[in-house]
């Protein structure tokens, strides 16, 4: 018989019995040894030993599980790359949450920024300029403009009420728009 797999055998049958001088004999035999491994994929000491610290958790907690016959060296080294490997994804989630928060932030940021006392009453301004400009229209086109967008009926409703073809209200509501474009072309550039 292999002696390997003697020691193995001694130490896994130690560890399902809770023997604490067991496991730190694996700790201080492995530790170094996979950390090294660890950094090899991660590339930061630090890590690497809070990696190869959480695998030796997993050890404890695992070990009424562990098959006697597992060759323990090969099943730690597993465990490391393996944690490697979720690390690597863990900071790619990690990443692409700080990328999603950034752009929610500059979000924010924008729309506080349009809630300053000039932004208020620059939009003021501007409703009063819309409502005198609605009232400059024929009194046709002001009315179906009306209907339209303040009171947000559809080209269908309009013609219907009014009594009049969806044709001619389309026509009067591009005429409307038409000379709203015009009345607020100084605003048009505060915002678009």
């Amino acid at each position: 018989m292999n002696k390997d797999i003697i020691n193995t055998s001694f130490f896994i049958h130690q560890l399902k019995q809770g023997q604490n001088s067991a496991f730190e004999t694996l700790y201080h035999l492995y530790f170094q040894k996979l950390s090294h491994f660890a950094n090899s994929y991660i590339e930061n000491e630090e890590e690497s030993q809070e990696i190869v610290q959480n695998v030796f958790f997993k050890l404890w907690k695992k070990r009424e599980k562990l098959a006697v016959d597992v060759n323990l060296h090969s099943y730690l080294f597993k465990m490391v790359k393996n944690s490697c490997l979720d690390y690597f994804k863990h900071q790619k989630v990690k990443a692409n949450y700080s990328q999603h928060c950034d752009i929610e932030r500059k979000k924010i940021n924008h729309f506080a920024l349009m809630d300053t006392p000039s932004t208020l009453y620059i939009e003021n301004e501007l409703l009063e300029k819309i409502n005198s400009s609605v009232d400059k229209l024929p009194e046709a086109c002001k009315r179906i403009f009306i209907k339209s967008r303040f009171q947000g009926m559809n080209h269908k409703e309009i013609a219907e009420e009014l009594d009049i073809s969806t044709k001619t209200v389309e026509n009067q509501i591009t005429k409307a728009l038409k000379f709203l474009r015009v009345e607020l072309k100084e605003y048009t550039a505060l915002f678009f």
